[in-house]
């Protein structure tokens, strides 16, 4: 009798996810780990796709192709014949139809949850620092030091009006917001350079930067105005904390679930 062809996805991404391989010669207990938490999913999985089946869910072929999305990267590599396939994407896909099915039963959070929830976390819920930005870029391609003095140059030019930025952003930039006049908008950190947030993070408003390089080439950045870190909106605070309980639920619903289909 043939391996079913989950049975070897599994183990095939379980290995993976363990980082073990022959080449790397997993020692006794290593691989007797590995073993134990492959039989762990073997019983798992086929569980929830005999639940599955007999639930009769209807696997609408949109649904299949989710599943050969998410899985387009690994396919080639697993090297499966185009039935093999098939019924590999019908198991994942039975999964994923039945465990979604599960957490969308968990109850809901009532509102005096919710709201009992942010009375105890309300810090958390902060709109962090933002600067309103503009930016203008000059890329470097071989010529570093003509690409420096021109920077210089317009940073010069900038310093004597900052309301020419518009105007030489459109003119010099090579960032896609020159035709903008150079408009990043309200820009918080994790979302520039490291060398280019620090920077902006440091300067005051109506501020003009100093020429600043990147691996992209050199920047100048304007920081217009600085909103400092406020509460969320009470309504906007609630909506984040009833999705992050509805998830948390969700998860622990399913969780309960599988440990008792387990037991059964």
């Amino acid at each position: 009798m043939s391996i079913p062809v989950w049975h070897r996805y599994s183990r095939w991404k379980l290995a993976k996810q363990m980082k073990l391989s022959e080449e790397l010669n997993p020692t006794p207990a290593q691989y007797q780990q590995f073993i134990e938490a492959w039989q762990r999913q073997q019983v798992i999985e086929e569980a929830v796709a005999q639940v599955a089946l007999e639930h009769a869910l209807n696997i609408e072929p949109q649904s299949v192709e989710v599943t050969r999305q998410a899985l387009a990267a690994e396919l080639p590599e697993l090297e499966l014949t185009a039935t093999e396939t098939e019924e590999l994407l019908l198991h994942q896909t039975l999964l994923r139809e039945q465990l979604n099915w599960v957490q969308q039963q968990a109850p809901l959070p009532d509102d005096a949850q919710v709201e009992a929830w942010y009375r105890g976390h309300a810090q958390h819920f902060v709109r962090p620092e933002q600067r309103y930005t503009r930016h203008l870029l000059l890329t470097v391609e071989g010529n570093s030091p003509a690409v420096r003095e021109q920077i210089n140059a317009i940073a010069r030019r900038l310093r004597d009006g900052h309301a020419l930025f518009a105007r030489q952003a459109l003119r010099y930039s090579h960032c896609p917001s020159a035709m903008g006049g150079g408009i990043l908008g309200w820009v918080g950190r994790g979302i520039l350079y490291p060398q280019l947030e620090d920077v902006l993070f440091r300067l005051e408003a109506g501020q003009l930067s100093s020429p600043v390089e990147t691996e992209l080439g050199w920047h100048l950045l304007l920081c217009e105005q600085i909103r400092l870190p406020q509460p969320l909106p009470k309504a906007e605070a609630l909506t984040r904390v009833r999705q992050q309980l509805i998830a948390r639920q969700q998860k622990h619903y399913q969780r309960q679930w599988l440990q008792q289909l387990i037991n059964a």
